[in-house]
């Protein structure tokens, strides 16, 4: 039975505890500042509420870092925790905190070549600078707790379209302490951990469910198939993905990769869970009139079903 929850916040609670919820919840890891230029905004935390509100999103996703001078430009911007310190439990949308996890922010400073073939040649100087990342990432997290905000989603690209960058075990001897110490105090907070990775994310699917992982934000179905990662997740995740690039791109999607996007919706939303999102992020004005028509596409398979 769907439920229809009063508020954005509660839509993403009922989805967090697995309930059908009509209309299916909506949110974006990622708005692109260019994105508040169309709409003639400034790229403020305040302005991100408003417009997620103005694009009928549930979730607002804050970028964080604890220095704005060494953070990539990727199209958005990242903010300091003092941006987000009015940030609490009571704003009526889901507040996620988006923070780089240290093997992303390691490539960030490094480059990932560098930090592949310091890993192959030099791993003791490699493990060194991930602790001493991983420090400052659990800080961050901390803070951004201390603030309020409703989950945090660790963006750690560990994955590439074919695989895992290093291999599974050496990521859990890597990511280990990490992931445990960070999922724990979010719980602890009572808050929902998430967590991204660009590429295939099979191989990494056991290490998540170790780690306490909840919920998946951008991940790409056409790479990873979504209703099969909800079937082999020991406790299925929330799932804030759906949307990936050619649905968005293409100005007419063909006739099957809109069938394969029902197919999708009928298969993860009666069992809630489903916050609908894209894979990349919302970059362009020209992807919204795409979105609103896939909006309203999976709200009708929903309502169908």
């Amino acid at each position: 039975m769907q439920t229809q929850p009063s508020s954005s916040l509660d839509h993403i609670i009922a989805a967090i505890a697995h309930q059908p919820v009509a209309p299916i919840p909506r949110g974006e890891l990622w708005l692109g500042s260019e994105l508040f230029k169309h709409y003639e905004m400034d790229d403020t935390v305040e302005n991100h509420f408003r417009l997620a509100e103005r694009l009928g999103q549930d979730i607002v996703c804050i970028s964080l870092a604890s220095d704005l001078s060494n953070v990539p430009d990727l199209g958005y911007r990242y903010f300091s925790v003092d941006e987000i310190k009015s940030v609490t439990r009571y704003a009526d949308a889901f507040v996620a905190a988006v923070v780089d996890g240290p093997f992303q922010a390691l490539v960030n400073r490094m480059g990932l070549m560098e930090v592949l073939m310091g890993w192959a040649g030099e791993r003791e100087e490699i493990v060194a600078a991930y602790v001493k990342i991983q420090e400052e990432t659990t800080i961050l997290i901390e803070k951004c707790l201390a603030c309020g905000v409703h989950g945090i989603v660790i963006a750690d690209d560990l994955s590439g379209d074919q695989g895992p960058l290093i291999s599974p075990a050496d990521i859990k001897t890597l990511c280990d302490p990490f992931y445990k110490q960070a999922v724990s105090r979010i719980h602890s907070a009572d808050a929902t951990a998430f967590v991204h990775c660009c590429g295939n994310i099979h191989p990494l699917i056991q290490l998540y469910t170790e780690w306490g992982i909840d919920g998946l934000a951008a991940v790409q179905h056409g790479v990873n198939d979504l209703t099969k990662i909800r079937q082999v997740w020991e406790t299925p995740p929330v799932i804030m993905a759906g949307i990936d690039l050619d649905l968005i791109e293409n100005k007419a999607p063909t006739t099957d990769t809109l069938k394969s996007f029902e197919e999708l919706i009928s298969s993860l939303a009666p069992a809630g869970g489903l916050i609908l999102g894209t894979a990349c992020g919302l970059y362009q004005a020209d992807f919204l009139p795409r979105l609103k028509a896939l909006y309203e596409i999976a709200d009708n398979q929903f309502a169908s079903l």
